[in-house]
């Protein structure tokens, strides 16, 4: 199995502000933020946003109204989440949509592959 992209990161179990490594359409771009666990939460300054990332995928996860719903959403998920965990909007289970869903973050846009049901719609 290939290594995940922010191993030496992942995995904490205090809140940490640190650099971490998230994938774009543009490829992978170093940015900085809260991380705990599998998640990383930053602040996204050009666009005014807050934003709670998969560190091991280097994925987006979901937009949060403020770093509040962010940290709750992400000690919920926590559980649930793996190295193996997709997101950035495509294949994300009905459990983490939940969550997702019920602290307030908004579900980004499939941005690589779209969902299959989506697809047949």
């Amino acid at each position: 199995m290939a290594s995940t992209l922010n191993a030496a990161i992942a995995g904490r179990d205090e809140l940490t502000v640190l650099p971490y490594q998230i994938t774009t359409t543009e490829g992978s771009r170093r940015v900085r933020g809260w991380v705990w666990q599998s998640c990383g939460i930053r602040r996204d300054r050009e666009k005014r946003r807050i934003v709670i990332d998969h560190l091991p995928t280097g994925a987006l996860i979901g937009v949060a109204p403020d770093v509040e719903s962010a940290l709750r959403a992400v000690a919920a998920l926590d559980p649930l989440l793996d190295g193996n965990a997709t997101a950035g909007g495509h294949a994300l289970t009905p459990t983490i949509r939940a969550i997702l869903l019920r602290h307030r973050i908004a579900l980004p846009d499939p941005v690589v592959h779209p969902l299959v049901d989506e697809e047949a719609a």
